[in-house]
């Protein structure tokens, strides 16, 4: 509780202070690296209650939220019949999401072939206006993200970066 409310404080502490505009910032979208992205989910697995349990998500790690996005084309992600869906799974830490990563893109689930990669996320509308967030829950984000880790959704668009530059790096050993 006492951890929320310093969040909280702390979001407040924003002002315009050189009045530069955060406009330009609302179309960016920054690599999240506590936030997995994952498709290719069959569907019957795919709700927040099942993938946050032990077998799937859950064993990896303490969850924050996760959404699902059931409306994917049947099928088209990897093989096996029926439809499948994704995921944006938050997990409260990095290693959590990075496990994860390193342990699920490439499985096969019921037939069908899992892809998970960082997501990315956006910037809070009340950040982008100098204002207090008011919401203790948002998961967007509230001070400016890493240029090497931000893109338009043009270039996100343009370089395919849902499932080719997100992925773990490999370290040597």
């Amino acid at each position: 509780e006492k951890k929320r409310k310093k969040e909280s404080q702390n979001r407040s502490r924003y002002k315009p202070g050189d009045g530069v505009s955060r406009k330009h910032l609302q179309n960016v979208r920054v690599i999240q690296r506590n936030l997995v992205y994952a498709i290719g989910i069959p569907l019957k697995h795919c709700k927040e209650d099942t993938l946050g349990r032990q077998e799937f998500f859950g064993r990896y790690g303490e969850i924050q939220k996760i959404s699902v996005n059931r409306s994917g084309p049947n099928g088209r992600y990897g093989g096996g019949g029926g439809g499948t869906g994704s995921a944006y799974v938050t997990f409260k830490r990095e290693a959590d999401a990075v496990i994860c990563i390193k342990k699920l893109d490439g499985s096969v689930v019921d037939g069908h072939t899992i892809k998970a990669c960082f997501g990315t996320t956006k910037y809070c509308n009340s950040f982008l206006k100098y204002q207090p967030c008011n919401n203790p829950d948002c998961l967007y984000l509230h001070e400016i993200g890493e240029e090497t880790e931000s893109f338009t959704k043009e270039e996100m668009a343009r370089i395919g970066t849902k499932h080719h530059s997100f992925h773990v790096p490999q370290r040597s050993q």
